[in-house]
């Protein structure tokens, strides 16, 4: 399994490299978002990651206050992508709808950038109906990775697993879209996943622990902590004096990380949170991988 944190920074990236030298996460940024660090993540900092995907951004254009429009994001989107194709390991369509009827729709901008020589990634928003087939009939891609997208019911294991399988038995490397929920990614055979909460969750003062002392499928524990002592916890979540396995928590800090827990409350709060939280991430990869691998799914590296 390979998680895509999207949304990175330079700065939690170069903080995390120097923290854990020898691991190196997978990432995704937005082409709509993409910043003046670009070219640190492209150059100089290339070999503090694995793996990167570019997405068009588009889903962005879609919310309140967006800066631009689709039809002046995509020119600028297919010249970008078609100038700079070794700089990425996988280019998501610029899949601008996503309703149900969508696959044909997109499938004009799909094939308007494989005209161009960028062999982006299929998005699929209906698991319900033939999309998966019709993507199969035309040919998986060179880099044989099919998405999975936004769509109503995706996250119910039942709904999603007969896609997946169909897919998965023609062939198809399947990238499930903003989503890396465990109960899912471990019971299926999904190659990828790519995921924001890294960078979220220290926002509303939550740092994720694979805690293994924990019983039960998921032991991610949603630890809180407040930048006030009268926050209110988020639904879901621990505020760390009443955590039981603080002690175990705080061990972890200290041998991972080399932080102890005022860092996660201090001036750079944000930064230490956001790095903890990558680690979780990173971990959460194998994780997965192994659970994967006990139901048989032996997915390509």
């Amino acid at each position: 399994m390979h998680i895509y944190q999207s949304s990175m920074t330079i700065r939690h990236l170069r903080e995390f490299a120097k923290r854990h030298p020898n691991l190196m996460p997978n990432i995704l940024l937005s082409y709509a978002l993409l910043a003046n660090d670009l070219p640190h993540f492209l150059h100089r900092d290339r070999s503090l990651y694995r793996s990167i995907i570019l997405d068009s951004g588009v889903f962005s254009l879609q919310k309140p206050g967006a800066r631009q429009t689709p039809e002046e994001l995509y020119p600028k989107f297919k010249t970008f992508a078609r100038y700079n194709p070794g700089a990425w390991d996988l280019i998501f369509n610029f899949d601008l709808h996503f309703g149900l009827d969508s696959y044909d729709k997109n499938l004009e901008y799909q094939i308007d950038l494989e005209r161009a020589g960028i062999p982006v990634v299929p998005v699929i928003h209906n698991i319900y109906n033939d999309d998966a087939d019709k993507i199969i009939a035309r040919g998986l891609p060179v880099h044989k990775t099919v998405a999975i997208g936004q769509c109503a019911g995706r996250t119910t294991l039942k709904n999603v697993k007969p896609v997946v399988m169909k897919l998965h038995n023609a062939g198809a490397r399947i990238h499930f879209f903003g989503s890396s929920e465990y109960r899912l990614m471990a019971k299926l055979p999904i190659w990828s996943c790519d995921s924001s909460s890294w960078a979220k969750y220290p926002s509303l003062g939550v740092v994720l622990y694979w805690n293994p002392k924990r019983s039960g499928f998921d032991k991610t524990d949603k630890i809180y902590f407040p930048k006030h002592q009268e926050g209110t916890p988020p639904r879901g979540t621990i505020y760390y004096r009443d955590y039981d396995y603080l002690h175990d928590f705080e061990d972890y800090l200290e041998v991972y990380h080399g932080m102890i827990i005022t860092d996660l409350m201090g001036e750079e709060d944000d930064l230490f949170r956001g790095v903890v939280n990558m680690l979780y991430y990173y971990m959460l990869e194998e994780i997965i991988t192994q659970q994967q691998r006990a139901l048989g799914f032996d997915l390509p590296e």
